[in-house]
């Protein structure tokens, strides 16, 4: 299902950049949704890239001037794609997955023992990296609550209250504030993938 997500990856990074800048996101992903569809390669291509931009009877995902949203067809289509799409797109061992997560249905809880990090900042980031690939192994979505992430700190002992918010800011190229938590950027979609290889190791 996902052969062709490798092999334009690139070209998908490159489409999405000329998106304006709060829809960089949205459109990536809905170029790898549309790369991971079986029958995508098979329908007619309006890009020059080869990339399936046409699809037929559906409303364009995005086009030259913005973002459009999916029909609600291509919604129901494309539903529990994102967290297959992300292990194959970053070749994430099952194993690794194991080590870190324990994932049960549509619940997930991080039981990885070292987070081989010695500052509480870092810390801190790197359980923000995994809430959200938990989120969106589970919930399709990389989007986690700052409750969450508080409660998860303090489970490994990284809870810093005074200066919570700003270790988070730091961070804005890898998390996107999101309602009352944060978003998984791509650049921190693939370092949270770095870091679940490196802890699936490292046990």
């Amino acid at each position: 299902m996902f052969e062709n997500v490798s092999e334009h990856l690139d070209e998908a990074v490159r489409l999405a950049e000329r998106c304006p800048e709060k829809y960089k996101v949205p459109c990536f992903e809905a170029l790898i949704r549309v790369l991971a569809e079986p029958d995508s390669f098979q329908r007619q291509s309006g890009s020059a890239s080869g990339l399936p931009l046409d699809r037929p009877s559906e409303t364009p995902l995005f086009t030259r001037n913005g973002f459009h949203e999916p029909t609600d067809s291509t919604v129901s289509q494309q539903q529990g794609h994102r967290g297959p799409i992300f292990l194959d797109q970053y070749q994430i061992p099952s194993l690794s997955i194991s080590r870190v997560y324990h994932l049960n249905g549509d619940s997930y809880r991080i039981i990885v023992k070292d987070l081989n990090e010695r500052t509480i900042s870092k810390k801190q980031v790197k359980l923000a990296l995994l809430l959200g690939v938990g989120e969106l192994l589970t919930e399709d979505s990389p989007v986690f609550s700052k409750d969450r992430l508080i409660e998860v700190c303090r489970e490994y002992s990284a809870y810093d209250a005074p200066n919570f918010a700003s270790h988070m800011k730091k961070q804005r190229d890898m998390f996107i504030a999101q309602g009352n938590g944060w978003s998984l950027t791509v650049p921190g979609q693939q370092r949270a993938a770095e870091a679940i290889k490196e802890l699936g190791i490292l046990m």
